[in-house]
């Protein structure tokens, strides 16, 4: 035996062939096996077979036979270069649990969600839904990494590119739920690259405080009324009408103007007079914590969304807006608390037929009849006429 094949045990190994061989040399006497058992802690028959593996002086009995060997459960290096490439070059935007679904999906790779989450965590990546005490902690490694000497290139280039995802995690306060299923909406627009190369759209989503069920979503290219109809209407359609909405101050849901007032311009009575129409209330706050689970939401389908859109080849906002109608029921069934009880007890009335439905969801604009009997709208004329009567110039009778 030489002193190099004992460095090559394990500390726990020598620790055993040290035991055994300190029994030796005390003469193997019931005291010397005392003090063996009482160092390791094990049976007399344990330590009586260290003591035979020491006098064979074969050091590779005290070596565990599966040293070396690799576990049967062990991934394929291939299999984990592939997680590491696509989540690179990819889905880098997604989260690790969306990810991991992706690769159920759409490679047929089947893993564990710690087993991912290993992969990419030794590859120095973090999810961008990680906490900030765990993005700290990566920041704080990978600048240590950067610090030190006779990086390759390579690594270097990796370090940097772990040190550009990382960025501070938005926090929103949460508050208690709301009791009932349609009790409050809250509605809110976030905007973002949604498509590569398509330009910034905006998402309007609306989402039940109760439930965190997302009722309603459309894009448009601004925050618009047109935008929250197509919620409202959406809400209207799948589920009915709810109590409440809760909002941001904007435009489209509250307007004073300080010098000249103008009625059409004046967008809460556009939507405002659509929710009083159909009994639903309207508070409006300029606190963000207020409406925190739409807020939650947005950061959720910024994560999600755009990666969903690119898996289906959807490029063009009439496309996007048509998949979430089928992305919807989806996004709840994996997200959504709402259960049966929720559904009997919930506070949504029975919305109106489809033809009420587009005369409240209407866009109502004030014209004086001009000296010609017509009306200017958007640039063009149009002229009144009585629905009885066959004349081409009807009679039109209006007071000061």
């Amino acid at each position: 035996m030489n002193e190099m094949e004992l460095k090559d045990l394990r500390p726990n190994e020598q620790e055993k062939y040290n035991a055994a061989r300190e029994v030796i040399d005390l003469g193997c006497t019931d005291t010397a096996v005392r003090r063996g058992r009482a160092r390791l802690g094990c049976t007399r028959k344990t330590l009586l077979k260290y003591v035979q593996w020491c006098k064979s002086e074969d050091i590779s009995r005290f070596s565990h036979r599966n040293k070396g060997r690799k576990p049967a459960t062990t991934i394929p290096q291939e299999t984990r270069e592939l997680v590491e490439r696509l989540y690179k070059d990819t889905y880098c935007t997604a989260s690790f649990t969306h990810f991991l679904e992706i690769l159920k999906e759409d490679h047929g790779v089947s893993l564990s969600d710690g087993t991912v989450h290993s992969i990419l965590k030794q590859a120095m990546l973090v999810s961008p839904c990680s906490k900030k005490a765990t993005k700290r902690l990566m920041e704080k490694k990978l600048r240590m990494l950067a610090r030190k000497e006779h990086l390759s290139k390579a690594e270097s280039e990796q370090v940097n590119a772990a040190l550009a995802i990382l960025d501070d995690a938005v926090a929103h306060p949460r508050r208690p739920r709301s009791k009932y299923f349609g009790e409050m909406i809250q509605m809110d627009a976030s905007e973002l690259v949604w498509v590569k190369g398509a330009g910034k759209w905006h998402l309007h989503v609306a989402v039940d405080d109760a439930t965190s069920e997302v009722v309603g979503a459309w894009f448009d290219t601004q925050e618009t009324l047109d935008g929250y109809y197509h919620v409202l209407y959406m809400i209207l359609k799948l589920y009915g009408i709810p109590s409440r909405f809760r909002t941001d101050r904007r435009t489209v849901f509250e307007y004073r103007s300080l010098s000249k007032p103008d009625e059409e311009k004046d967008t809460f009575t556009q939507f405002g007079a659509a929710c009083k129409t159909l009994g639903i209330e309207l508070e409006a706050t300029s606190v963000p914590q207020r409406k925190g689970r739409v807020e939650r939401l947005n950061f959720t389908l910024q994560g999600r969304l755009p990666v969903e859109l690119l898996r289906h080849g959807i490029t063009t906002m009439e496309g996007a807006n048509a998949f979430l109608w089928d992305y919807l029921p989806r996004f709840n069934a994996q997200f959504s608390l709402k259960d049966e009880k929720d559904v009997q007890s919930g506070t949504f009335l029975q919305a109106p037929a489809e033809a009420d439905i587009n005369a409240i969801l209407a866009v109502v604009s004030n014209r004086v009849i001009d000296a010609g009997h017509s009306i200017k709208y958007h640039n063009a004329y149009y002229q009144p006429y009585a629905q009885d009567s066959s004349s081409q110039r009807p009679r039109i009778f209006a007071k000061d």
